[in-house]
């Protein structure tokens, strides 16, 4: 990857969080329920110092329920430190959502409570940060890095959020989970290499491949339709249409990482 990726606001965030840390009451750091330790940015940790965190395991409703209670349980017995307490959502609940975050806030957190909300890109964030204001305040959008720069929100009773624009790091732009879950474009030369890393954790989908010499992902596509002239399979469709169908929870609830003392030996 190029050296001059990291974009500036990215810097700025980095900036902004080790400027106003120590004057936080918490920071709600978002992951995708999916694969919470992909799905974030590592130096975070260090940038914080100690100032709590409260981990919000978001898109909660597109992964397996059963692995997203076990990554609870991993944070909730102190599985990483710093993190108080990890909560599953989906931001797409709206009212619900709230409820479930301001709870998790109030239970291990004293007022007044000056929270920032940081994570990837496209996890959500702004998203989650409407929810808790109750009325659109922040820009969202589907696509990685809508948010641009720090926004102060004030609420009654002594609430404040900050929100700061995504952060992802560079070095781990190559994970395919990050792809595979819409974090980090994919391009053309490594759309099938993410889904040849995805196929097998789609119980939906996946199984015993047979003895064609034709991946069981372009027979998917075959079956719906994506073609081209002549009857080949349109190869870039049907990626593409297997990542959205993903991302979007088609394929069921699927998740991609196991809490540390549970996985499995990984197949990256």
């Amino acid at each position: 990857m190029a050296r001059g990726w990291y974009p500036g606001h990215m810097l700025l965030t980095q900036r902004v969080i080790r400027d106003l840390a120590p004057y936080l009451t918490g920071f709600l750091e978002l992951a995708d329920a999916r694969a919470p330790l992909a799905t974030r940015h590592g130096p975070l940790r260090e940038w914080v110092g100690r100032t709590p965190r409260i981990l919000i395991l978001n898109k909660a409703d597109l992964a397996d329920p059963a692995v997203t209670r076990r990554w609870e349980a991993f944070f909730a017995r102190g599985g990483e430190a710093g993190v108080l307490a990890a909560v599953s959502v989906s931001a797409r609940e709206g009212e619900a959502a709230r409820r479930r975050v301001q709870a998790a806030v109030e239970a291990v957190l004293k007022p007044p409570y000056r929270l920032a909300v940081v994570g990837m890109p496209n996890l959500g964030k702004s998203t989650l940060l409407n929810r808790m204001v109750g009325r659109r305040r922040t820009a969202v959008g589907a696509r990685p890095g809508v948010t641009r720069g720090p926004q102060w929100i004030r609420m009654p009773g002594g609430w404040e959020w900050l929100d700061l624009p995504g952060v992802v790091t560079p070095s781990r732009r190559s994970d395919w989970r990050l792809a595979a879950l819409g974090v980090v474009p994919v391009s053309a030369e490594e759309a099938e290499a993410v889904v040849a890393a995805l196929w097998p954790r789609l119980p939906a989908l996946a199984g015993p491949d047979g003895d064609e010499e034709e991946a069981p992902w372009w027979r998917w596509g075959r079956a719906r339709g994506y073609l081209r002239s002549g009857g080949q399979v349109d190869e870039n469709r049907t990626l593409t249409a297997l990542l959205t169908a993903f991302q979007r929870g088609e394929l069921g609830r699927v998740s991609l990482e196991q809490p540390p003392e549970e996985a499995a030996p990984a197949h990256a």
